[in-house]
């Protein structure tokens, strides 16, 4: 239900086969304002700290684990689940056409350690890159254990708009059968976008962004748990 902040995830595609080739081993820790997945809070709106260790060679091959805080439904709510931590598994490969076309598939398990209910799943990531432009689909055929598929397609941007510091800009699409029956996840299909503005400071990676849906009245959530209107994410990220 995450999109890793680590190397493998937010940034692996965006490299070079001859930039996986650099180390064997890497890991990575971040702090946020609050966690935003596809444009819905998932720690309360509250602090988020997650971290990760990386594997990868010239090979394009990569794996990765990482962890992280999660605060979906507040206690007694019919959805609560009583997850706190989420635990994600990858492994992939990521590849080159020519110099500017890059592309990677990725296979991702989402565990949720002594929650109440099993939730455990598994989603493929396939995502192409060309001259800063990104455009990804992701398939979960089991979302969170419910049989019933979550399909997710994106497009990101991203460049520099002054010395060491950058725009990232994203638009994706939430769809699938898990979205047939609105109740099931209390939403519909729907849009999210973010624009973000990054700066690296000293060995630090500051981001600036806003976050924001198309969910309609209907199942908009201002604040608190499972927050979807707009929201300022501010987070801080340093790779070893």
């Amino acid at each position: 239900m995450k999109k890793f902040k680590t190397i493998a995830a937010i940034g692996l595609s965006l490299l070079s086969v001859s930039g996986l080739a650099r180390a064997d081993l890497g890991a990575n820790v971040s702090v946020l304002s609050e966690w935003r997945y596809r444009g819905v809070s998932m720690t309360n709106e509250t602090l988020a700290i997650q971290g990760g260790i990386d594997w990868y060679n010239q090979s394009g091959l990569f794996a990765s684990v990482w962890a992280g805080n999660v605060d979906f439904f507040p206690t007694g709510h019919p959805f609560d689940d009583g997850a706190t931590v989420e635990l994600d598994l990858l492994a992939g490969y990521a590849g080159a056409i020519n110099d500017e076309i890059t592309y990677d598939a990725t296979l991702y398990y989402y565990q949720y350690p002594g929650d109440e209910v099993d939730q455990d799943f598994a989603e493929l990531k396939l995502g192409v890159n060309y001259n800063g432009f990104r455009v990804g689909y992701e398939y979960a055929p089991d979302y969170i254990n419910l049989g019933l598929a979550y399909q997710y397609v994106y497009l990101n941007y991203q460049t520099d708009i002054a010395e060491g510091v950058g725009l990232e800009l994203h638009v994706g699409s939430s769809f699938g059968e898990v979205f047939d029956d609105p109740t099931t996840l209390m939403l519909d299909k729907y849009m999210d976008y973010s624009i973000g503005v990054t700066k690296r400071f000293s060995d630090l990676d500051l981001k600036l962004a806003y976050v924001d849906t198309d969910i309609s009245s209907t199942y908009a959530v201002d604040s608190g748990q499972m927050a979807n209107q707009g929201a300022v994410v501010f987070s801080v990220s340093k790779s070893f």
